[in-house]
């Protein structure tokens, strides 16, 4: 299954930008790998690197009062949103604070350079390692990076076949501490930069006038330990001639965020940065050394890396074998090819990389990944590089418990906690008048909760009270996968009353019993006001209904299974209820606001209105047919184009509804180049991969790539029915090949071969017992017994399952 072409990226051309290199991470420490012949960059970020100290969450709000909520409302009850909006914008925040890039490491080998020296770059998602290989006059030079996957320092080695020297700079776009605030360096093998890290940073849409501006705040700090003879001049560290180099790396920040286990408070940056290098080692084999260390990292990463993998058939189908090519293609030259020429391995390659993405990206942390992941190289990174929770937070987590990595799932639900128990409580408290908790569109690690904008930001997309809602029903759907009851109950059960108290407070019944939101929004779009403006405030709009139907049915599933009878379950239940149910507009598609309405943007790339399709399951093929027509028919208005990750919803949405051949479609559109060689194609929303396969927005945003993986996952299996259905949505490109570690809810892991567009076989192995409905082309419909941890054997027209003895 693990076939080369399938997980392995490369480039035999240098790392001009820091958009061609390839990134290294394991959920704390992360690095771009920018490399060229005769060294390489090492752009490094950590998960803890952020600007801000800790602040009021209501700070700078013009009119952080509850009541200024019922203006809003009577505003919109007298057709009047524009005076809504101005109300609105009066409980603005300025704004989140930034995900900071940590500079970089220059690492330059000093050895004369071949005539053709050439360089050959790969990425190999099976180890986590990134490779860079180059010809000096003495022979080959390989460079070798790792991010150790238990949490721990950066790696890297450089083995020549004739002895080199290296040198090797930190530098970067912070500001360094004061020299006399750097302790003195472990040994004279360790280069240590301590930087101050801003108190405010100003997203890139802002011009205050001073965008970056530091204080009395928190500081960093990077440090790289040469494991062999070395010396520090200038501030810089330089090795003896050798063949073999090896460096760690670390990073740290001081003082801890909030929700960080932190076994030291009072450790600073500096001393931070150097622990993670662990114990000088004097005397060692360095190759040996070196070889140790990749393989526990190995061994850490193949853990979840391979639970899960898809081969499309390329062998199967007679198509030459993928691997030859894997090792001589560029991947970029295959992105090229793949928009005039269907490559299914390239469609799996991508699909592999989405996991690798997040668990490079997400894992022993309590702040889950940003925007771009954990790579951002830019002061301020796009749009600050934090969390936008109106779709591309939860979408960077649709695939983690899909495809058999939910522990990486673990550090949005720590968040989620955190947010729900304490700034989004007081946002919810002190600005809203209301009980439980809410989040609005961004938030970053210090858990910011209320709207944006600088009182000037449109509501559109500044006001969203109901992020909370959407945010919550990610740790029900951790338990709908894990059945941790434990869990459950300590920490998703507060989480989920919280943002249920909030939605009752929230929602409006009147007196004969009818229910509305106000003021509410379909992120980020607008429709056509009174006076033919562009408005994207109004009441009761059909993502409100959805998501506060999600949530409700959550709370009660949640209930179900911790045998609660708790009043405000039942009342929530009713309340969503009486909200006004999805409606066809009559053009055929479904209904977005309250009313009809001219949208101001047909073709915009939010379908905010359809998250009752995908996610959330309300509207359903068989059950509700003619909703799911309208809804296909909204997706089909908006047109083709769009962003990475609104194409990845689109493939996650027609894999709902059933129909492979689109979701096929819009792959395709996803797997393009995003900057193509005709300048006319290049637009400002044109989604498709940059050559070292990020997803483009543009710019680049991880929820495109992890989208991604998540929707050719729900093409291939569904389980949110309580049934488990097999190629619900399979792309007739597609007709043989395997998937192995795809699960379903109920703790189900499920592994399908198929030929011809039909089931050949299917394994299935439950962690506890259970009774499924199984169905697909090939197989029918079929009920089986699970027993846990014993695996069962389903082949094409059997009658009976039989035991595996795969």
């Amino acid at each position: 299954m693990l076939r080369e072409a399938l997980h392995v990226l490369g480039s035999s051309r240098p790392a001009d930008r820091w958009i061609d290199s390839f990134p290294i991470g394991n959920g704390v420490r992360g690095a771009m790998c920018q490399g060229r012949a005769g060294g390489i960059r090492l752009w490094l970020n950590d998960i803890t690197a952020w600007s801000g100290a800790g602040a009021d969450p209501l700070a700078g709000v013009a009119e952080p009062v509850p009541w200024a909520l019922a203006q809003a409302r009577a505003a919109l009850a007298a057709d009047d949103p524009a005076e809504a909006e101005h109300v609105l914008q009066r409980q603005q925040t300025p704004w989140v604070q930034a995900f900071l890039p940590l500079g970089w490491v220059d690492v330059s080998v000093h050895a004369p350079l071949a005539a053709d020296a050439g360089s050959r770059r790969t990425l190999d998602l099976r180890t986590a390692t990134e490779t860079l290989e180059y010809r000096a006059i003495g022979g080959t030079v390989r460079h070798r990076t790792w991010a150790d996957a238990e949490g721990g320092a950066i790696v890297h080695r450089i083995d020549a076949d004739e002895p080199v020297s290296v040198s090797v700079r930190i530098d970067g776009p912070l500001r360094r501490a004061a020299e006399d605030t750097a302790p003195p360096s472990a040994a004279e093998d360790t280069l240590v930069v301590p930087w101050l890290l801003p108190v405010d940073v100003a997203p890139g849409h802002e011009s205050p006038d001073e965008p970056i501006r530091y204080g009395a705040g928190r500081t960093a700090a990077t440090a790289v330990r040469a494991l062999g003879p070395a010396r520090i001049e200038s501030g810089v560290l330089r090795t003896a001639a050798a063949r073999v180099h090896v460096f760690v790396i670390g990073t740290a920040s001081a003082p801890s965020l909030p929700g960080e286990a932190d076994p030291d408070p009072a450790a600073d940056a500096p001393t931070r940065a150097i622990r993670v290098l662990g114990p000088a080692e004097d005397g060692i084999d360095l190759a040996a050394a070196a070889d140790r260390r990749h393989a526990q990292h190995v061994a850490a990463h193949q853990e979840l890396y391979t639970r899960c993998a898809l081969d499309l058939g390329a062998v199967e189908t007679g198509r030459p074998d993928g691997d030859a090519a894997a090792r001589t293609a560029d991947t970029a030259d295959r992105i090229i090819a793949a928009e005039h020429a269907d490559d299914p391995d390239l469609a799996a390659l991508a699909f592999h990389y989405g996991r690798y993405l997040l668990l490079s990206s997400s894992r022993h942390t309590g702040l889950p990944l940003t925007l771009q992941g954990l790579w951002n190289a830019e002061l301020p990174g796009p749009w600050s590089s934090a969390y936008t929770t109106n779709i591309n937070l939860p979408m960077a987590y649709w695939a983690a418990e899909t495809t058999g990595l939910a522990e990486c799932h673990e550090p949005l639900l720590r968040f989620i906690a955190r947010l729900a128990a304490g700034p989004g409580a007081q946002v919810a408290r002190e600005l809203h008048g209301a009980e439980g908790w809410t989040v609005h569109h961004n938030s970053d690690a210090w858990g910011h909760a209320a709207p944006v904008g600088a009182g000037h930001g449109d509501p559109a997309w500044a006001f969203w009270p109901l992020g909370g809602a959407w945010l919550s029903t990610h740790l029900w759907e951790h338990y709908a996968f894990g059945g941790d009851v434990d869990e459950l109950r300590e920490r998703t059960w507060p989480v989920l009353e919280s943002a249920a108290r909030f939605a009752l407070s929230w929602i409006l019944v009147d007196d004969q019993g009818r229910a509305r939101t106000s003021p509410s929004t379909s992120p980020e779009n607008h429709y056509l006001g009174p006076e033919g403006e562009p408005v994207g405030v109004g009441e009761s709009s059909t993502a409100d209904v959805a998501l506060l139907r999600a949530l409700a049915a959550a709370c009660r599933g949640a209930a179900d299974a911790l045998g609660r009878t708790d009043a405000w379950v039942d009342d929530l239940a009713a309340a969503v209820a009486a909200l006004p149910d999805p409606a066809i507009d009559a053009d055929g598609t479904l209904r977005e606001w309250d009313r009809p309405r001219t949208d101001a943007e047909p073709a915009h790339r939010h379908l905010s209105h359809l998250v009752g399709v995908f996610p959330f399951a309300l509207i359903d093929r068989e059950r509700t047919p003619e909703l799911a027509r309208a809804a296909a028919a909204s997706i089909r208005a908006r047109g083709l184009e769009s962003t990475g990750w609104a194409l990845a919803w689109r493939m996650a949405l027609w894999a709902r509804l059933g129909d492979g051949a689109r979701l096929h479609e819009q792959l395709t559109m996803a797997l393009r180049p995003a900057e193509p060689a005709d300048p006319a194609l290049r637009r400002e929303h044109r989604g498709g991969l940059y050559s070292n396969g990020f997803s483009a927005h543009p710019p680049f945003q991880i929820d495109g790539n992890i989208g991604l993986t998540a929707g050719i996952a729900e093409g291939l299996l569904q389980s949110h029915d309580g049934r488990i259905r097999l190629l619900p949505a399979l792309p007739p490109q597609w007709p043989n090949g395997r998937v192995r570690g795809l699960r379903a809810r109920g703790g189900v892991r499920v592994d399908i071969d198929w030929a011809g567009g039909r089931v050949v076989r299917v394994r299935l192995q439950a962690a506890r017992a259970t009774t499924m409905e199984v169905s697909g082309p090939g197989v029918g419909v079929r009920s089986v017994d699970l027993t846990a941890n014993a695996a069962v054997l389903l082949e094409s027209e059997l009658i009976e399952p039989k035991e595996s003895r795969w």
